[in-house]
């Protein structure tokens, strides 16, 4: 994991404390909740983003874009998603295609 990702893993393991739970790469041990996903990192939650969970999560950097109305966090620093069962995959940074 590269350092510049941590920020990320750290908003998946508080909205895994508070009950949410990843969907693990078919290909991977199961402990990583980030997979590869046509270049980015991705990692696809089993229940919506709880975002008043996600946003009191500390030290998180401006690069951070919160999406609510597309069950998505993306992270403009290290193009890195996090997503709910709502996203729409057509869209890239919270913008349609």
């Amino acid at each position: 994991m590269a350092h510049t990702q941590q920020h990320m893993h750290d908003l998946v393991e508080a909205l895994v404390r508070t009950g949410n739970s990843f969907r693990p790469w078919p290909h991977s041990s199961g402990t990583d909740p980030f997979w590869r996903a046509k270049g980015d990192l991705v990692c696809h939650l089993e229940a919506p983003i709880d975002f008043a969970v996600a946003k009191a999560v500390p030290d998180q950097p401006a690069d951070l874009a919160f999406v609510e109305d597309n069950d998505m966090i993306f992270c403009k620093l290290c193009w890195t998603a996090i997503t709910g069962p709502a996203h729409h995959p057509e869209t890239v940074s919270g913008r349609r295609r």
